[in-house]
């Protein structure tokens, strides 16, 4: 809970800080404007607008800002100020309805936040210190994560363009997609059916050596020669060019995004290796390095950041809400948590249901009890997320027989 007798805030903008400082009550205390070129320290004039408020305990002053991520943030981390950070949307709505009676400007939101850390309470607390290590996981986990979106991206384009004059190359890899290595190679040397049916037996084998395969390479060579050179409805000759061209455009932005994915996934499995927490999250069912490094980013590793293992479960999203008004209650589904955290230990409750057999018949006795797939996987990622917080919070490595000690000997057999 964020408490104090001032409260400030920084509203930041690509060439300057506007910082400013209120009382408990609301008086103004200060304001200063902190442009980057004049400066080499930015940190330290914001340090010095604190220590002109309270001389003595200024370092204790509770600092909001919409992005605690960024560069200037860290510093402030670094230098031993509280940062709170203060969702953007909630400062959206909070600017709508403020009563301040200032207009939109850097100032006015600087005074914003810094009101409304005073009068929020209990819904912003200071940002978790982790460890530059678990710091830089995070950044490779999560830019793997989008290499891995923009891979996507680029084969659903991918698949969109040849559909519309190569329906050949779309079913001529029935096991293997377009993204993969020997495709990308053969659609790169005949970007147009006419170029794929002039492709001999010989050329095609030396294409897929060339792209990694090495087994059954003149099989899979003479395959691919009698699929593209049967007959089917053919485009204009001119405009089957043209789509050549925004074809292999295409194919070079999907070239790039598979080297990316591959390169920072490896990079992401080392800096994740590195880490001491990370041993005991691979010790878990279903969580892989990739896994492991998404899920040590989010919850990073700073003491003491979760107090329980509900507020974990709450911050991953796998917990209900309960809304009571009255006699009236209702439970729904949590909305407002880390979306890459819930998406990770999902995935991992599900790859836990092969892995473990506790998990597995945890799940099957939610579904036999009436649950849906999702309400049973949810509750499943509940239960891992608990037992990870005990396992963190203790250095200890994951237990079969703990986690799932409520679960009968004679069902924990994967059927």
């Amino acid at each position: 809970m964020v408490s104090a007798t001032m409260y400030a805030a920084v509203d930041w903008a690509d060439r300057w800080l506007d910082c400013a400082v209120i009382a408990r009550d609301g008086t103004r205390l200060g304001f200063r404007r902190v442009i980057y070129k004049n400066t080499s320290d930015p940190v330290a004039e914001v340090q010095d607008l604190l220590r002109s408020c309270n001389r003595t305990r200024w370092r204790t002053i509770p600092i909001g800002t919409e992005d605690p991520d960024g560069l200037v943030f860290q510093a402030m981390e670094d230098a031993g100020l509280t940062v709170v950070g203060i969702e953007p949307m909630l400062a959206a709505r909070a600017r709508k309805a403020t009563t301040m009676g200032l207009t939109k400007s850097d100032r006015a939101d600087a005074y914003l936040l810094a009101d409304m850390l005073r009068t929020g309470g209990d819904r912003f607390r200071p940002v978790p210190r982790s460890s530059p290590e678990a710091r830089a996981v995070r950044v490779l986990a999560r830019a793997q994560a989008a290499a891995v979106k923009r891979r996507s991206r680029a084969l659903h384009q991918l698949r969109a363009v040849l559909v519309t004059y190569y329906p050949a190359a779309v079913t001529a890899w029935p096991r293997l997609t377009l993204r993969h290595a020997q495709a990308r190679a053969v659609l790169a040397a005949a970007p147009t059916p006419a170029r794929a049916a002039a492709l001999s037996r010989t050329e095609l084998a030396g294409i897929l050596r060339d792209a990694g395969r090495w087994r059954t390479v003149d099989d899979e060579a003479e395959r691919l020669s009698l699929h593209f050179r049967r007959l089917a409805l053919r485009t204009h000759p001119m405009v089957e060019a043209a789509k050549g061209v925004e074809m292999r455009a295409v194919l070079d932005t999907l070239d790039h995004a598979c080297d990316a994915a591959v390169q920072l996934s490896e990079q992401v499995a080392e800096a994740f290796g590195a880490h001491a927490d990370a041993l005991v999250l691979q010790s878990f069912p279903g969580i892989g390095p990739l896994l492991g490094a998404r899920i040590l980013g989010e919850i990073g590793d700073a003491p003491g950041r979760f107090a329980t293992a509900r507020n974990l479960c709450a911050y991953a999203g796998v917990v209900p809400v309960v809304w009571a008004s009255g006699l009236a209650q209702r439970t729904s589904h949590r909305r407002f948590a880390n979306e890459t955290l819930r998406d990770a230990i999902w995935q991992a409750a599900f790859c836990s249901l092969t892995k473990s057999p506790g998990a597995a018949a945890f799940y099957r006795r939610r579904r036999e009890g009436g649950e849906s797939h999702n309400g049973a996987l949810r509750n499943l990622a509940a239960r891992l997320l608990r037992a990870l917080h005990h396992c963190l919070a203790t250095h200890r490595l994951y237990d079969e027989t703990l986690a799932f000690r409520d679960i009968h000997p004679a069902e924990s057999r994967v059927g």
